[in-house]
Formats: structure tokens, sequence, C-alpha cells
């Protein structure tokens, strides 16, 4: 990523930015608890499922994150954000509202998802005879691996390289209530109107694209901070999204293949991605 490039990310993706630096600096590792069974399906087929964001244990986390950003939006920030974004180009408040609530559904429903959760130490104690490496954490044990339970530990370099070989992209999960991701739409905000003569020469287009994306991630990415302990991250695989750009070739549905499972008794879509060196 280009100086320019990380400057342009934290102006859109602030949160995001940080907690990327974050795990880089401390040498994070990340972990994915599931069953037994699961981990040797993983193991021998050399993949690993992305399931609909509708399937998830509680689907009301992605309406969740649809609500804060609602709540934001529709305030008082928002309007100051429509300001900011008018010059740049008179009618893309319009044109970016308008869109992302045509697609709002399609984030929601069309969404696959695997979720893993930063592993060790939160001061970044990750190496070494930490409580984790011993022991895992307990509150992911239960939820995820309850009974006959492994946990795969896993480098951060295949999670936070820059590269769109997969189509698919990780994000950390923002726990906050409505009320509490407010300063986090602010700094957007702030970051923008600071910003705006950098973003005149780029263009509505582009301007459009990265608030598009922005708050993609903001639906797909934030829970309820009852949940803050997991300190959660997500690979995000859109396929409806590629296949509206033109980008869901022969060649990405071959690289991430589809198929229909059962999985808990319940025939569902599935996408798979690599899970090798």
């Amino acid at each position: 990523m280009t100086d320019e490039d990380l400057s342009l990310a934290r102006i859109f993706l602030p949160h995001a930015v940080r907690q990327i630096e974050r795990v880089r600096s401390n040498r994070c590792r990340f972990a994915h608890y599931t069953s037994a069974e699961t981990g040797q399906k993983i193991l021998r087929s050399q993949r690993v499922l992305l399931r609909n964001s509708t399937l998830m244990n509680d689907f009301s986390e992605i309406r969740h994150g649809w609500n804060c950003l609602q709540a934001a939006y529709n305030g008082p920030l928002g309007v100051r954000l429509q300001e900011a974004i008018r010059a740049v180009q008179p009618d893309l408040p319009e044109i970016l509202q308008s869109d992302f609530n045509a697609q709002i559904y399609d984030v929601m429903g069309e969404t696959y998802l695997m979720s893993v959760c930063e592993h060790g130490e939160p001061t970044g104690e990750v190496y070494g005879d930490g409580h984790e490496d011993k022991f895992g954490r307990l509150s992911m044990w239960r939820a995820y691996a309850p009974k006959n339970g492994v946990a795969f530990i896993m480098n951060h370099d295949a999670f936070l390289c820059e590269t769109n070989a997969l189509g698919a992209f990780t994000s950390p999960v923002a726990y906050a209530m409505p009320d509490d991701f407010q300063p986090a739409f602010e700094e957007v905000v702030l970051a923008v109107e600071k910003n705006i003569e950098t973003l005149k020469p780029l263009g509505g287009k582009f301007v459009y694209e990265a608030l598009m994306n922005a708050f993609r991630f903001a639906v797909q990415s934030t829970k309820h901070p009852a949940f803050r302990e997991e300190r959660e991250w997500r690979i995000i695989y859109s396929p409806l999204l590629l296949s509206k750009t033109g980008a869901l070739t022969d060649q990405q549905m071959a690289r991430i293949p589809s198929e229909i499972m059962s999985l808990g008794g319940v025939p569902q879509r599935t996408y798979a991605i690599p899970f090798v060196d």
C-alpha cells in the first residue's frame, strides 16, 4: 500500500486501519474455534467454508450494524457528511443514499462470512507462556466448540496481506451501540471535511465507492458490546457484489467454489476459500 493509499484509507476506514496496524505491530495471531469433526474436514479438504450471514448464530448481528449506521447517517453527522461531499459532486449524497438503500438487503442477505478471533493477551503477549497459548479462551470454547472442540491458531499474514486474489476481505469487528457508534462515524465525517480539497480531484466516483465500502463494512462488522471479549475479525465475501461489478468470472468461481450443503440440518449455499500455505 502506498502512502497515498494509506492516507485515503485513514479517511474512510480509520478504525480498520488502526486495528490492522495494532495487530501487525503486536505480531498477533488469530484463532478459529470449531468442533473436532469440522476441524478434520478442514484439514482433509484444505478449505474452510464461508456461510451466509443470515445463518450466523444471531442474524440480528447484521441488523444491529445497519441500525447503528442508520442512526448516525440520519442525524446531524449525516447532514454534515452530505454537505461535505456535495463539494465533490453536487448530487452525490442523493446517489449514495439511493444506491445504498437499494443494496442493503443484498448486503445483509448475500454476504458470506468466516469468523476468527484474536489469539493471545490484549497487551500483545502472544508468544511464550501466555494464558491463551496454554488454555485457549473459555468463552470461545463454550460458544463455538463446547464438545470435542479444536482451535486452529494462525499467523496474521494471510489475513492482512494486500491482495485481492480471493475477492474476500478481512475486517475487524467494532463493538458499539448506536450511541457508541456516533464517535466512530464522526471520525469519518471529520476526516472527509478536513481532506475535502484532496478528495475533489479524485472525483465523485472515487468518493462514492469509498463511502459505499465504508458503509458496507460498518453494517457487516458492527456487533453488540456484549460480545466484546471475542475480539472478532471477519472474512467477508460478497459474490453478488462481485457479479454486479463484473468480477464474478469463471476464474473467480473456480478459486472460490460454491456448493449447496446441509449444515446442522439446514440446506444452504456455502463458499470455500483455500486453507493451505
